[in-house]
């Protein structure tokens, strides 16, 4: 007779009951490291960065740069009208005496009224790198002041930073227009028309050049208006200093432009740079608000830098 153990007959019964032997169950596996962003992906977000940053460009130049010129040029009429008045406004190459160093580019020395194309008490600067006409006209170093004897020659933007000569080549010859200087107001009547390639006839011993280039969209060449001062010319000082590579018609300013604007373009990558890490370890939208004004006052500072490598007239 064969003895059964309880043991084994309690599982038997199990069995023949139908219910699962009991099994241990494996504690949970760790999840697996989220895996980094693929090469295209990071490609893709560069492309984006890159097409934003040019698109701002774009709209820096079109939109924005109008608003910088126009905030200069209300402060420097104001100090310009009170230098008239006090008598104090340059009219020669070298304001404290032929020893001292020559009239500072940006110094305000004009103020130019062309009502047919709409310029009315515009400030005219000295000097006409980029920088310098981001302000305004700017008068061209190597030339007589306007209203003096001799030749003046004024240079103007066609298409950025308020655009003062956008619509210079619809006046007429028998136009007339005013300048006005520390020595007084002069008039000139517009003459004759030309090109940095073929420029307006001199008619006159007496006259004042306006140049800008000759297209808003990707300029190669200059165009002129040429008049004549028919009001009595003032005494020219003369010994005007040469005229600087960078102040010629269509030049750009890389010398004063490129090591600016490689220095604000590292400030601006370390600023977003910076603004990643803190928004993936703190507050994302407090990151935000914190970042924004500081990376947009980056961005105006490079595209502003930017703008100078661009000819000087446009």
């Amino acid at each position: 007779m064969t003895t059964v153990d309880a043991g084994s007959k309690a599982t038997a019964s199990t069995v023949a009951g139908g219910a699962a032997p009991a099994t241990r169950t494996p504690p949970p596996s760790a999840p697996p490291p989220a895996a980094g962003p693929g090469p295209l992906r990071m490609a893709g977000a560069i492309a984006t960065l890159l097409v934003l940053f040019a698109a701002g460009f774009f709209v820096y130049l079109y939109g924005l740069s109008h608003v910088s010129e126009a905030r200069a040029q209300s402060a420097m009429f104001k100090n310009f009208v009170a230098q008239l008045q006090l008598g104090t406004a340059p009219v020669t190459p070298y304001p404290a005496g032929q020893n001292s160093p020559p009239l500072a580019e940006k110094t305000p020395v004009a103020v130019l009224n062309i009502p047919q194309i709409g310029l009315r008490d515009v400030v005219v600067v000295e000097g006409t790198s980029s920088p310098d006409l981001t302000l305004g006209p700017g008068h061209v170093p190597a030339s007589a002041l306007p209203g003096q004897a001799g030749v003046s020659f004024i240079y103007g933007k066609v298409a950025t930073y308020g655009a003062p000569f956008a619509h210079l080549m619809r006046l007429n010859r028998g136009d007339r227009f005013t300048v006005t200087t520390g020595q007084g107001t002069a008039t000139y009547v517009v003459e004759s028309f030309g090109t940095s390639a073929s420029p307006a006839p001199a008619d006159a011993d007496n006259r004042l050049v306006l140049e800008t280039a000759a297209s808003s969209f990707l300029p190669g060449s200059a165009v002129q208006v040429s008049a004549d001062l028919v009001s009595a010319p003032q005494a020219n000082p003369g010994d005007w200093p040469p005229i600087p590579a960078q102040d010629s018609d269509m030049a750009i300013d890389a010398a004063d432009s490129l090591v600016p604007l490689m220095l604000w373009s590292q400030a601006l990558l370390l600023a977003v740079i910076a603004a990643t890490i803190a928004a993936h370890r703190w507050s994302r939208w407090g990151t935000y608000l914190l970042m924004a004004p500081v990376v947009m006052a980056l961005l105006w500072c490079v595209y502003e830098n930017l703008a100078g490598l661009l000819p000087n007239l446009y």
